[in-house]
């Protein structure tokens, strides 16, 4: 199943890929959206040697995103959905700000609050893409030269928007499916039940799930074949079920270990 750290991250991806050196941008020598400064500050905190940013792992890159900015002030992470990923975006962007709210990705998120303080999720999420956009133009008054970015970065918070709005429901929990004996796929119904000569319940889910967690299949379980989906979907058939399937337990598959 995909997190809300990932699905938030697919849309922010969009916007910091690539190698970047621009002489009018403050942020310096970037690569995908993480400044020379960030590197080099982190790779300390990892008691690493320093090195150039355009040399940075994909692995090193999506930590830094998680830890600096999804589960750092302003707290994306502790946020409902999708709240959680307009303001883990503004962050990237602008930084988490100072926890007095003043600025920063906090300081959209305190103002759009205080105009909407019992607002559904999307709403407080657009209602801060709102600030965001009079932020930027703010900058631009402010300091003329970063007008060269004024359409990236409106283009940026148009399709925030919009992405709001097509992905305002949370992810829904994956399912499991049944083959029923006409080989189609029916919707477990959650409640107890035989299924081929096996007990279905909760508790075997649970252990379905932590035995087989990888996307793969068709596994052997006693009584049953077991599917993973990429979505987390759990698909399960009936299998034979033989005399010594009632006494020895599973063991992992070669793609769980």
């Amino acid at each position: 199943m995909t997190s809300d750290f990932e699905r938030a991250h697919e849309f922010t991806a969009r916007w910091e890929g690539g190698l970047v050196d621009h002489p009018a941008d403050p942020g310096g020598r970037t690569a995908y959206g993480v400044t020379q400064r960030v590197y080099t500050a982190w790779r300390t905190g990892q008691k690493l040697p320093a090195r150039d940013v355009w040399l940075i792992r994909e692995d090193e890159v999506l930590t830094i995103y998680r830890t600096r900015y999804w589960e750092a002030y302003p707290f994306p992470s502790r946020l409902p959905w999708p709240l959680s990923a307009a303001i883990y975006d503004m962050a990237v962007n602008h930084g988490g700000g100072r926890s007095d709210g003043s600025n920063g990705a906090g300081g959209l998120l305190q103002r759009a609050m205080t105009h909407l303080p019992n607002g559904a999720p999307v709403d407080v999420a657009l209602a801060a893409c709102d600030e965001r956009e009079t932020f930027y133009r703010a900058i631009v008054r402010e300091r003329p030269s970063q007008s060269v970015f004024l359409r990236g970065w409106l283009r940026r918070v148009n399709a925030q928007r919009v992405w709001l709005r097509e992905n305002a429901a949370p992810a829904l929990p994956p399912r499991v499916i049944l083959i029923d004996m006409a080989g189609q796929e029916v919707d477990w119904s959650g409640r107890p039940d035989k299924y081929g000569g096996v007990l279905l319940d909760d508790a075997l889910i649970i252990q379905l799930r932590t035995v087989y967690a990888s996307p793969g299949g068709p596994w052997n379980y006693p009584g049953l074949r077991v599917w993973v989906r990429r979505n987390g979907d759990m698909v399960l058939e009936r299998a034979p079920l033989k005399p010594k399937d009632h006494t020895e337990a599973p063991s992992l598959p070669s793609q769980a270990r």
